[in-house]
């Protein structure tokens, strides 16, 4: 058994019974939070502490901050289900209980200076807990006196929960478009105004000041934050089973979005459990070709429909004029040079080049690692074919920690020039994109020779006699922009980039309507729970250094910057 405090706000235990994870926590988990909450509610108390105007410390407060992991091992261990969530053992709770109390306070009694700083912590939650608690009681108050609902909320009528649907919109003109084109039966919609407060810096209580918070925390009716104390949040009284976030396609609606996860994730993470919580995936365009008009979802549906369109209105054949290409041949290359563009883009986004990656083929095998080195302000990225090749570069650059080695301390101290920094990438892509090369070889493309400079590859031949143009083309993956761009002169093509562009109509029959729609459900279980913790941590934190370090690493992974 381990626990650490930290300086978050938020409490993560991890419980194993015989190495087997309980997901639900159980007997030995209860033993352990009695233990926590006794004792140091007693060395407060004994070391006058805590004081008389202080509220008494409860469970959620001495485990604010708390990181613990619980493993027993026992004989006989029962559980409450075939699952092996929850230990049901009821003697393993006395003996946790014990062992807990007596070793805290052995340690606080050594330690009185780290006890007194985790007793003022507690104090501090205490103190913020019953703000909150005065802020909760204000929003009910609030929503009793006001009608029970906020006044921008357009309600649905139906009252069936499993059968109603609350959509957050960002900005009232979005707002203003679904509620003209929603199904009023079944459909609410709540418009928000600016961004929220990010409540991953912020304590409950001055997360329940904030009025767009309050809107959805009374429109969804079933209170906030986890623990029994009054107007704790209740999965039964959620009015809605559906609740959908409706933000643009654009940074301020990313941003938005992300604040909305963080909030739920953080102070309603059961409905996310529940599976209520989904995000709404409108159109990026609106493509029209003549009378007719189609919306597309991404930019993948958009090259479908333009390859269609090019491999029918274009000709290909080889610089040398020994091979033409035939309408469906040329489909066939340009949907795999379009599945082939969406992996040298991950390659590029981890900062390498998709031509140097080419020219680092041994015997005609792909490259499946990639270094990216930093040393000041230089840049060299290094290819691998083999694990092998790897491993030895690793032991000759031992500074660069490829594989987390520990350098000993004459290594620390031999080391004298700039400290560099790497990044390795293992290119899971190169099965794809040799499979890909595989079925361009099978359609008469020579991917030995994918680029060159000197001289074009093939030519694009559209129109015939007189009215005949003949573009060159330098390089295999060229084909498919050429391509992609000659389609696109008949064509219109709108990009949505906000909401509010679309009129009640349009909204309801690309993002709203059951029957076309697309919605993302967001997910948070114990497969993903602690890699969704550290992510919000790091990216929504108030510590700066983790995320700064973050987005070094992962700025050229961007795909779609708008800027």
């Amino acid at each position: 058994m381990v626990f650490q405090y930290n300086d978050s706000y938020n409490d993560q235990i991890l419980c194993f019974a015989n190495s087997i994870p309980n997901g639900d926590g159980g007997t030995h988990l209860t033993g352990f939070r009695t233990a926590l909450t006794r004792g140091i509610n007693q060395y407060a108390k004994a070391n006058k502490i805590l004081k008389d105007k202080d509220p008494a410390l409860t469970g959620d407060d001495v485990r604010e901050g708390l990181i613990a992991i619980i493993s027993v091992k026992m004989p006989n261990p029962r559980f409450s289900s075939q699952t092996k969530d929850k230990l049901v053992n009821s003697e393993i709770e006395g003996v946790i209980s014990s062992i807990v109390y007596e070793g805290l306070m052995q340690f606080f009694d050594e330690n009185p200076g780290l006890a007194k700083r985790v007793i003022e912590k507690s104090v501090n939650a205490a103190r913020a807990r019953e703000a909150a608690r005065k802020a909760r009681e204000t929003v009910r108050k609030s929503a009793l006196s006001g009608g029970g609902l906020p006044g921008k909320l357009a309600d649905c009528s139906e009252r069936d929960p499993a059968k109603s649907e609350l959509y957050i919109v960002e900005g009232d003109s979005a707002g203003g478009s679904a509620k003209q084109g929603r199904d009023r039966r079944t459909q609410a919609i709540l418009p928000l105004r600016g961004k929220l407060i990010n409540v991953e810096k912020s304590r409950l209580h001055r997360a329940l000041q904030n009025k767009e918070i309050q809107s959805m925390i009374t429109a969804i009716g079933a209170g906030i934050g986890d623990g029994e104390q009054e107007g704790a949040f209740n999965i039964d009284k959620v009015r809605y089973h559906k609740i959908v976030i409706m933000t643009d396609a654009d940074v301020d609606g990313s941003h938005i979005r992300t604040l909305l996860l963080t909030f739920f994730c953080r102070h309603m993470p059961a409905l996310v459990k529940k599976g209520f919580l989904y995000i709404a995936q409108p159109p990026l365009y609106l493509v029209s070709r003549k009378k007719r008009q189609e919306y597309v979802q991404d930019n993948d549906q958009l090259n479908k429909i333009l390859i269609d369109l090019g491999a029918g209105e274009v000709e290909l054949r080889t610089y040398n004029q020994s091979r033409s290409f035939t309408a469906d041949e040329l489909k066939i290359i340009l949907e795999n040079l379009s599945s082939l563009s969406r992996f040298s883009s991950t390659i590029e986004g981890n900062g390498g080049h998709f031509k140097d990656y080419l020219s680092a083929r041994q015997n005609g095998h792909l490259p499946e690692f990639m270094i990216r080195i930093r040393t000041g302000n230089d840049e060299a990225l290094t290819y691998f074919s083999k694990e092998a090749d790897l491993r030895a570069f690793a032991a000759q650059n031992r500074d660069l920690r490829l594989f987390d080695e520990i350098l000993t301390e004459e290594e620390i101290a031999a080391h004298t020039g700039p400290s560099r920094r790497a990044n390795l990438y293992e290119l899971h892509e190169s099965h794809a994109i040799a499979r890909i090369f595989s079925r361009l070889e099978e359609c008469g493309i020579d991917t030995k020779v994918f680029f060159n400079d000197d001289q074009p590859l093939f030519e694009l031949i559209e129109g015939d006699g007189e009215k005949q143009k003949i573009t060159p083309v330098f390089a295999v993956p060229e084909i498919l922009g050429k391509v992609l761009e000659i389609a696109s002169r008949g064509v219109q093509i709108k990009r949505f980039k906000g909401l509010g562009e679309m009129n009640a109509k349009q909204l309801f029959e690309t993002t709203m309507d059951p029957e076309v729609r697309q919605f993302l459900r967001v997910r948070l279980d114990e497969d993903n729970a602690v890699e969704a913790d550290k992510m919000f941590d790091v990216l929504m934190g108030d510590i700066v250094e983790p995320r700064k370090r973050f987005i070094e690493d992962n700025a050229l992974n961007v795909r779609n910057l708008d800027v």
